[in-house]
């Protein structure tokens, strides 16, 4: 219809030079701005493109339980039809133009790669050749994530030729489609020699109207509208972030999986009977059944702490399992963004003892307290969470979960194994008949292999022998390109921060298509990666992290990961970092100092974060507050003082007061230590910050425990001091101290099996010491 649209333009614009005949649509359109302006024209397209009633079968196609929907036209024809369709009662859809940022939140994306006139604002539409040209050249982030989408998902072309698009072809010829499920073009006219050339790309080609299309898809699917409707009402398209688990669906095994090796677990593992059975799974279990055999099926949370290689994500996998036996249903949280929490209630209504698992889950506490909530108030939602988390941040989770439903804490996963899951595990194995090395071995011995060992580096060496280390070492040395270096690098520190990042965020990191490194997961790197899904896993998790920054030397390690948030810097940005997406989560994470200085020791990491600063200098506290704790350790008081304080004036919350505050009272400790008065000036600078953090959520275990840990150190570093004129300060300081110390304690519960409570606890002993 570009001509019916080039003669409207003259028509519109009488003064304007424009041939109906020959000129093509961007032609017209150029001059028709170059005659008004680009806001006129703007509100000349929206009388002409708003409001669109489309056909039927759009209906029914867009009806469809699409990730996301991308249209080159600027009209609202998507946006009408899902209004109409019974998923959007349960789904709500996000209309996106191609020059916003980038976020996900679960609803369904409507991304108008050309613009839109949806709304009364004039926006930026892409139909001249400058604006193609400009769009192309810059690097639009919606382009980076449909290149992606077209290397590594199945995707649907309806009326759009993808050989006739400037933009869209230049992805397409970049990106080939490597999904186990086919991509389609739909198209009734293609040339013998459009399909020849869309056949070589990987595309099939489905010669007929989208109408013919879609009436064949609905078929041969064996979809009606109760059945539409049906899907609209699932949790898995309301909520797709989460996931029921079901025993007959054990979902799709990656050829090349395999969980005995090492691999990460999944479903398909835990259904074929592959994960032992360790004590603490077990008594996980029975609290979950004994609460779903109870008369009362009240909201209640079970915390797990466990670190790395201990097994835990097995474990979940195989309590979900477990209690389904016991008529609960179980499902599992991706943590890709954030769930709507009154959709999952609603859900979850109805449908009898229902438990969530979440591996990972102090970056969604706020979420989990409110879904425990709103299931209290419900009455009809019976909820259980598991509620997994590395030990160290156990605060992070805690302080969040303040709801009145019950917690049921479990202190820890043991970090090594002990007699009984040793037992265990050998049993499982023998019963496989994969012992491995261990075969000639007696029992005796088969479990001494695995006690006080962690799960995995034990189950490593049985099946790739003593010398697998070094065997890795050298293939990791022979790999032929430094981006593939760069993705284990990547992989590692994602999973060492129990982080998650899809073929999008590895294929922006490395500035490598997504079909490309589907390809090197089948094949040079097929030892070393594995693609679960949509994510990206690292096959020996962290393992490997020494070798391959040793094979791309310090300094080239850093610079790697330098650039690799470099160039993910478009995936991350306000909204991203509420939504909590993987790319936000996974930079957020990979910019800590802790991390940084605990894999690069000898490295110029303030280097690195002087090379960050376009990217996240303008807006990221984050950043800043990292940088600060940075120079703290760096014993540079002046601008880790100037870098909190930064930290604070982009965003002013509690937990950048917390970074200020604590520096500003550690700087006074280290006065104290020079004899210096001026510690007490530094103290009470602090200590207006924790107040100011403290006042706006008195409930936060992170902010009261930094204060007291912060303050007690500096008070025992001055009493150390011996200066008699301290002695007033001192006593003042700690006077101070006991009440956010009391607070704090009427949050925590007396539950000495809590980290947090044995913490507080020693806290009180040292304070009492002082006080004699």
């Amino acid at each position: 219809m570009a001509k019916a649209l080039v003669k409207a333009l003259a028509e519109e614009y009488p003064d304007v030079p424009i041939n109906v005949a020959e000129d093509t649509l961007m032609r017209a359109y150029q001059r028709s701005v170059l005659g008004s302006s680009t806001e006129a024209v703007w509100r000349f397209l929206k009388k002409v493109f708003g409001d669109v009633e489309h056909a039927e079968w759009f209906t029914d196609l867009i009806s469809l339980p699409w990730k996301r929907v991308w249209t080159l036209n600027v009209d609202d024809a998507a946006e009408q039809a899902y209004r109409s369709s019974p998923l959007a009662r349960f789904r709500a859809a996000r209309t996106i133009s191609w020059d916003e940022e980038f976020s996900e939140t679960g609803d369904l994306e409507i991304i108008h790669l050309h613009g839109h006139i949806i709304g009364s604002k004039p926006r930026k539409l892409i139909f001249s050749l400058s604006e193609y040209q400009a769009a192309a050249q810059g690097h639009v982030v919606w382009d980076h994530v449909l290149a992606s989408t077209i290397g590594s998902h199945p995707l649907v072309v309806v009326g759009a030729r993808l050989l006739d698009d400037p933009d869209v072809e230049r992805l397409l010829t970049r990106n080939r489609p490597s999904a186990a499920a086919p991509s389609i073009v739909v198209d009734p006219r293609i040339s013998a020699e459009n399909e020849w050339e869309l056949n070589k790309y990987g595309f099939v080609v489905y010669k007929g109207t989208a109408e013919e299309f879609t009436k064949d898809w609905f078929t041969q699917v064996g979809l009606d509208s109760d059945s539409l409707l049906e899907l609209a009402q699932s949790e898995q398209l309301s909520v797709p972030q989460v996931q029921e688990l079901q025993t007959n669906h054990p979902g799709p095994r990656p050829k090349s999986h395999r969980y005995l090796d090492g691999d990460e677990p999944l479903w398909c593992d835990v259904i074929d009977d592959l994960v032992a059975p360790l004590s603490w799974m077990q008594e996980v279990s029975q609290g979950i059944r004994e609460w779903a055999a109870s008369e009362s099926h009240d909201p209640r949370i079970h915390l797990i702490y466990g670190s790395r290689l201990a097994g835990v994500s097995s474990g979940l996998l195989w309590i979900a399992k477990d209690v389904r036996s016991a008529g609960v249903r179980s499902y599992v949280f991706d943590r890709s963004s954030r769930f709507d929490v009154q959709r999952l209630v609603d859900k979850f209504s109805g449908h009898g003892p229902s438990v969530l698992f979440i591996d990972g889950a102090a970056d969604f506490a706020d979420d989990i307290d409110q879904l425990l909530t709103e299931a209290g108030l419900e009455g009809t939602a019976e909820v259980y969470v598991v509620a997994a988390e590395l030990p160290g941040r156990n605060l992070q989770l805690e302080a969040r979960l303040e709801g009145a439903y019950e917690n049921s804490v479990m202190a820890s996963v043991p970090a090594r194994l002990q007699r009984r899951d040793a037992e265990a595990l050998v049993a499982k194995r023998e019963k496989l008949g994969r012992l491995g090395m261990l075969e000639e071995l007696d029992r005796k011995h088969r479990v001494g292999h695995f006690r006080n060992r962690d799960v995995f580096s034990a189950m490593m060496e049985l099946e790739h022998g003593i010398g697998f280390r070094k065997r890795m070492e050298l293939e990791i040395s022979s790999l032929d390109a430094d981006w593939k270096k760069s993705l284990i690098l990547l992989l590692s520190i994602a999973s060492r921060g129990r982080n998650s990042v899809s073929l999008l965020e590895c294929a922006k990191a490395l500035n490598v298509s997504s079909d490309t490194i589907v390809r090197a997961a089948q094949r040079s790197m097929e030892s070393f990666i594995e693609i679960q899904g949509d994510v990206l896993v690292a096959r020996q998790r962290d393992v490997l992290m020494d070798h391959i920054v040793k094979s791309l030397g310090d300094k080239g390690a850093l610079v790697s990961l330098r650039e690799c948030m470099q160039n993910l810097s478009p995936l991350v940005n306000q909204d991203s970092l509420r939504a909590r997406n993987r790319a936000a989560m996974f930079v957020r994470y990979a910019m800590t100092q802790k991390l940084l200085t605990s894999i690069f020791p000898n490295d110029d990491v303030e280097r690195f974060y002087d090379d960050l600063l376009p990217q996240f200098g303008s807006w990221n506290a984050r950043y800043w507050e990292q940088r600060a704790i940075h120079a703290k350790h760096q014993n540079d008081w002046s601008r880790a003082e100037s870098f909190a304080e930064r930290a604070v004036n982009l965003l002013d919350d509690a937990f950048t007061r917390t970074t200020c505050g604590t520096i500003l009272i550690n700087k006074a400790n280290f006065f104290a230590g020079q004899r210096d008065n001026r510690w007490q000036e530094f103290h009470q600078r602090g200590k207006k910050h924790f107040d100011v953090a403290l006042a706006s959520d008195r409930a936060n275990r992170v902010t009261a425990f930094a204060y007291l840990e912060s303050a007690m150190s500096l008070a025992e570093g001055a009493t150390e001091c011996d200066v008699p004129e301290w002695s007033t300060p001192i006593a003042e300081l700690l006077h101070e101290w006991k009440p956010i110390y009391s607070g704090l304690r009427l949050v925590l519960r007396n539950d000495l099996a809590l980290d947090s409570v044995r913490r507080a606890e020693a806290l009180s002993r040292r304070w009492e010491n002082l006080s004699e």
